[in-house]
């Protein structure tokens, strides 16, 4: 029996030759019930991909000093797609596509003079970003906040998280709060 050349769907045959015996139901059969399978795959994927794309979110904390950190991410929000890892303490890519990845770090616990904190976001231990920041200080306040977001392409098996860049005395201990979410925007093609 024939199949079409993009989804490989059976159809029944036609002139010519004109096969007319019961077989012609049965090729009717196959195609109505491939033709099924393949809009509900279809149908799995816009789901999938549009209303319950990959996504993750984890949180972490530390009482570090320094004026460049490494942000851990060891507290699981929620995880659709697998991409928490929680023995790197930040997230692995599952398949390639484009993300939106984002987060929040609060640097508190320090004089006034360490500020200007920036966040790098990191791919496999690397900035591949521009560095987000500099951060907020509320007059008045010991701590400071940067939110951040971007978009990039990665590859299954990418490993992402972060690292702090603050001015000040790099013995001084500040504690940080952060939280970092990835969201699959798009699928590799």
């Amino acid at each position: 029996m024939d199949t079409t050349e993009c989804l490989g769907l059976p159809y029944p045959q036609c002139d010519p030759p004109l096969v007319k015996d019961a077989s012609d139901i049965e090729q009717f059969r196959d195609l109505a019930e491939a033709t099924d399978a393949a809009v509900q795959a279809y149908a799995d994927q816009l789901t999938d991909t549009l209303t319950a794309p990959p996504a993750c979110a984890m949180t972490g904390a530390s009482n570090t000093a320094g004026t460049e950190v490494n942000q851990f991410y060891a507290s699981l929000e929620f995880d659709t797609g697998g991409m928490a890892d929680l023995d790197g303490d930040g997230f692995r890519i599952q398949e390639d596509g484009w993300y939106m990845l984002g987060g929040s770090v609060r640097l508190s616990g320090f004089s006034p003079t360490v500020t200007n904190m920036r966040v790098d976001p990191l791919l496999n231990g690397d900035p591949w970003s521009s560095r987000q920041g500099p951060g907020h200080v509320i007059t008045g306040r010991t701590s400071e906040d940067v939110n951040w977001v971007d978009v990039g392409f990665f590859r299954a098996g990418d490993f992402l998280n972060t690292r702090t860049a603050h001015t000040g005395n790099p013995a001084t201990v500040a504690t940080y709060n952060h939280r970092m979410w990835v969201l699959q925007i798009l699928v590799n093609v």
